[in-house]
């Protein structure tokens, strides 16, 4: 029984501190409100674009729908350490940025233009760039764009 319980104990541990071996490679942020239709839409998409990519990613949700969702939000880039990912772009629903969980550094984006096999081969694509492997976008027309959009949070002073 002790032999059991040391081994359920240490299974314990390893689930809750987590192993390298299962570290998070991205973060998919999702920039969400309630109220718009493309965030709907997104909602669906993405979650299914996940699932096909095969990547090992986190889905990040930043809702503005209410305040509580917000501090929500506001809290998961805190504890991921993607604040300033977080600053960029609350409030500007609709997209989800897909952000390098080591580095931090914004990969890309996806938003509804994008059909769901081809935002899934994209988040795979910007996976493998996070884990240092060649990477080439084929979202080249100006409506499906990995591009992110511009800031929305500015410093009108700076």
């Amino acid at each position: 029984m002790k032999k059991l319980t040391a081994l359920i104990s240490g299974l314990a541990l390893t689930a809750a501190f987590g192993s390298s071996a299962f570290a998070t490679d991205i973060y998919v942020v999702n920039f969400r409100n309630a109220q718009d239709v493309k965030s709907q839409q997104l909602d669906g998409q993405l979650a299914s674009a996940l699932a096909m990519s095969g990547v090992n990613a986190e889905e990040v949700v930043i809702d503005t729908s209410t305040a509580a969702k917000w501090e929500k939000g506001a809290h998961e880039a805190f504890d991921r350490d993607i604040v300033p990912v977080f600053n960029q772009w609350v409030g500007l629903p609709g997209f989800a940025a897909v952000v390098d969980a080591n580095t931090k550094r914004v990969i890309g984006c996806v938003n509804t233009a994008f059909e769901v096999n081809e935002m899934a081969a994209e988040i795979r694509q910007m996976a493998s760039k996070a884990k240092g492997s060649a990477y080439l976008s084929n979202a080249s027309t100006p409506i499906k764009t990995t591009r992110c959009p511009a800031a929305h949070n500015v410093d009108p002073g700076l």
